[in-house]
């Protein structure tokens, strides 16, 4: 019989402290900071996993442990709402045991490849940013230079990244449908990480709560994956007359700029949403890759 644990992650302070992680392996709760120390656990269950616990999942999938990932981390929320549980790094561990297997997903190596490039990939868009921002109030040769260098990154991982959809049987027949439909060269990274990141299972409502495009706002509302689709639909929009989607670009040619983009990225959602319902076997193949 296979030995399990559930386990409720903690990220690194921003001082560079490790905090503990809560475990459960269904007998006694006990805590962990380095998860490799799990390595005689066949399985692993997990509800996030952070940046900073790449190079330790990965040495546990070296060693054979299986990790699997919550899909929806609403589903704590809901299961101490219902049973009345006070919110703790503990009680969500032992929650974790009571979710049943079909709401996690598998991990692989390919999948945490993934996970990491996409990961680099928005920390060296947001340090160019930041230089940019520098530069504008101190110009220098230094500076100029680190935003060459870090668009040539940029671009780097944006090649291995969209390879890696590509080649991955999950997303590759989605992220090509998703090309087609929308009009595109199969060469855009936005929508490769859109495919791998966005969780496409959910209502259209949600996963405009997600991104942003709800009146209100969405309480689940993710600022990087909202980037993503703005640079997308950017991008588009811009390079219109290279043989975008005719119906996608209908009616925004007069509307001011931010109208636009946002009712492209309405219908870029939409195409998304009717790609995943028209992909064989959608339900396993736009299972996002629970990350931050």
């Amino acid at each position: 019989m296979s030995r399990v644990v559930f386990v409720d992650t903690s990220r690194t302070t921003k001082d560079g402290r490790r905090r503990p992680h809560a475990c459960y392996d269904g007998k006694k709760v006990f805590e962990v900071y380095d998860p490799t120390k799990l390595k005689n656990y066949d399985e692993v269950f997990v509800d996030t996993l952070f940046p900073e616990l790449y190079d330790e999942a990965a040495e546990l999938l070296e060693k054979g442990v299986k990790i699997f990932l919550l899909k929806n981390t609403r589903l704590l929320k809901r299961l101490r709402e219902e049973n009345r549980i006070d919110k703790s790094d503990e009680n969500d561990a032992k929650l974790l045991a009571m979710i049943p297997r079909d709401h996690f997903k598998q991990l692989t190596p390919n999948g945490l490849k993934l996970l990491r490039l996409i990961w680099e990939y928005e920390r060296f868009i947001r340090w160019k940013k930041t230089i940019i921002c520098w530069m504008q109030t101190y110009p220098s040769d230094p500076l100029k230079e680190c935003v060459i260098w870090l668009r040539r990154l940029i671009k780097h991982h944006a090649r291995r990244i969209i390879r890696e959809v590509k080649n991955d049987e999950n997303y590759a027949a989605v992220y090509r449908l998703a090309c087609d439909m929308l009009g595109i060269r199969n060469d855009s990274v936005e929508l490769a990480i859109l495919v791998v990141r966005l969780p496409l299972n959910r209502k259209f409502s949600r996963l405009c709560g997600i991104l942003g495009l709800t009146p209100n706002g969405g309480k689940n509302y993710n600022h990087k994956l909202r980037g993503h689709l703005s640079r997308l639909a950017m991008s588009i929009y811009l390079n219109k007359r290279y043989g975008a989607d005719e119906e996608l670009m209908k009616d925004l040619e007069g509307l001011p700029l931010n109208k636009a983009i946002r009712r492209l990225q309405l219908r870029i959602l939409k195409v998304l949403k009717r790609v995943w319902q028209q992909s064989a076997g959608g339900s396993k193949s736009c299972e996002r890759l629970v990350a931050c």
